[in-house]
């Protein structure tokens, strides 16, 4: 190929390589997440990454809709890649719904796509961990959903964060009172708007509601004031929003609701890492969130935005069945949280460094594969030399991180032992036999 040919080798703004550090770290959160799920009955399911356009548009808003990655396949169909993991979650359910046993608690971790804006720890293609719960409308599965999370977070020492809980229905329940009568359409734009409050600030947000159709102006400032006020706890005072809703039944059964939910999961949380905190102004921008809402953040790294959100959605399945299927869920985003993890020193990193058999020369070399093979077996990580000359190998094995090399050539195949060298210090053993080669190294490692 000449130099003319060759192609620039660059990876498209928004998309990320990982080296095996990082790949490392990424594979040691996922197992902590399965672990603390799958003791919690969750179920891992797993769904394609392309689904048809129709599955997926008109479900996270025309903001989402915009940044959905879609095109015409090779058999002239209208397909997307999934922008979360919810909603192909949903058509799912409707699909499989006679094989599933209800409530049906599942995990999903999968890569999603969306073409927006990339910003630090923001991707246009990312890994979610999704837990929901579907076919159970009931504080019980509210609780479980945020119980879980703090769990996790708490699992993987990622320090001090606060689970902020927010509730769609009361939010839009006090929009209604204070704004007056702006529609359907009013109240979505109403909700967008309040989304982006830590973005735009108290005055943006004021100036956006107070824009909307038929919208109270003087009504906004007390809708946003009320949002941002926050008592001793840090939490949106309850006991106020209560009062103000005190006429409207729907909205006290939910606030009820809330407040049973939300005594629980700080009582059964682990203690000293994650804060559960009540705050109205989450909104989180989807179109389906039916009920509680949160976003989570690492209290050493908030400008790295949620790392963990979700909600209550009572009607999303019914774009695809008849049946009821109320659910509630949220997600991890990994690759955020792994780039918080990163700013704050508190990332996982560490490849395991395997042993390196050397081989000293080629009649030694179905031996090397002897030992590298009874090494394994023990489950001691082991690399073996596969180029010319031992000082390269050796170097090889300084590159990798090799904690020991075990050495061997022809004459220790027909004697059948070993060299051992540490790495760090440089000492070496000789002629070590071979029927103590697992403990032996392993004994090694420990020390």
């Amino acid at each position: 190929m000449t130099k003319k040919d060759r192609v620039q080798p660059v990876r498209l703004k928004g998309f990320r390589d990982y080296l095996p550090d990082l790949m490392a770290a990424r594979l040691h959160l996922m197992d902590i997440i399965r672990r603390e799920a799958g003791v919690s009955g969750f179920q891992v399911i797993g769904t394609p990454a392309l689904e048809y356009a129709a599955t997926l548009l008109g479900q996270g808003g025309d903001e989402t809709d915009k940044q959905v990655y879609r095109f015409t396949d090779h058999g002239d169909r209208e397909v997307a890649l999934r922008f979360d993991l919810t909603v192909p979650f949903a058509r799912f359910v409707a699909e499989h719904q006679n094989d599933l046993s209800f409530p049906f608690k599942k995990l999903q971790m999968g890569d999603v796509w969306r073409g927006e804006n990339t910003q630090k720890g923001r991707y246009r293609e990312f890994c979610q961990c999704d837990l929901d719960i579907i076919g159970a409308d009931s504080a019980a599965a509210d609780i479980e959903i945020l119980a879980t999370f703090q769990r996790i977070l708490t699992s993987m020492n990622c320090g001090g964060f606060t689970q902020a809980v927010g509730h769609r229905r009361v939010l839009s329940a006090v929009i209604r009172k204070l704004l007056g009568d702006i529609g359907e359409g009013g109240e979505t734009s109403a909700l967008i708007a309040i989304d982006k409050l830590a973005k735009i600030g108290r005055d943006g947000v004021v100036k956006l509601l107070a824009a909307i159709s038929g919208a109270d102006a003087e009504g906004a400032e007390t809708l946003v004031s009320l949002l941002l006020a926050k008592d001793s706890a840090g939490d949106t005072d309850l006991r106020a929003i209560a009062e103000l809703l005190a006429g409207d039944e729907l909205a006290t059964r939910e606030i009820d609701r809330l407040n049973k939910v939300l005594n629980a999961v700080r009582h059964v949380s682990p203690k000293g890492a994650g804060k559960v905190r009540f705050d109205l102004s989450v909104a989180r921008g989807l179109g389906y969130y039916t009920g509680i809402v949160f976003e989570t953040t690492l209290d050493e790294a908030p400008g790295i935005g949620s790392i963990s959100s979700g909600g209550r959605y009572n009607d999303l399945a019914g774009r695809f069945t008849s049946r009821e299927l109320p659910g509630v869920g949220g997600s991890i985003g990994l690759d955020r949280l792994l780039a918080a993890l990163e700013e704050t020193g508190k990332l996982n990193s560490e490849t395991k460094r395997p042993v390196f058999v050397a081989v000293a020369s080629d009649d030694g070399l179905e031996y090397a594969c002897e030992i590298a093979a009874t090494l394994r077996a023990a489950g001691v990580a082991t690399d073996l030399g596969m180029v010319p000359k031992l000082a390269n190998q050796f170097k090889h094995a300084d590159r990798l991180g090799s904690p020991f090399t075990v050495t061997v050539g022809g004459s220790e195949a027909a004697s059948k032992t070993y060299a051992l060298k540490n790495m760090t210090t440089g000492e070496e053993q000789k002629a070590l036999p071979l029927a103590g080669l697992v403990s032996t190294v392993k004994g090694a490692l420990v020390q």
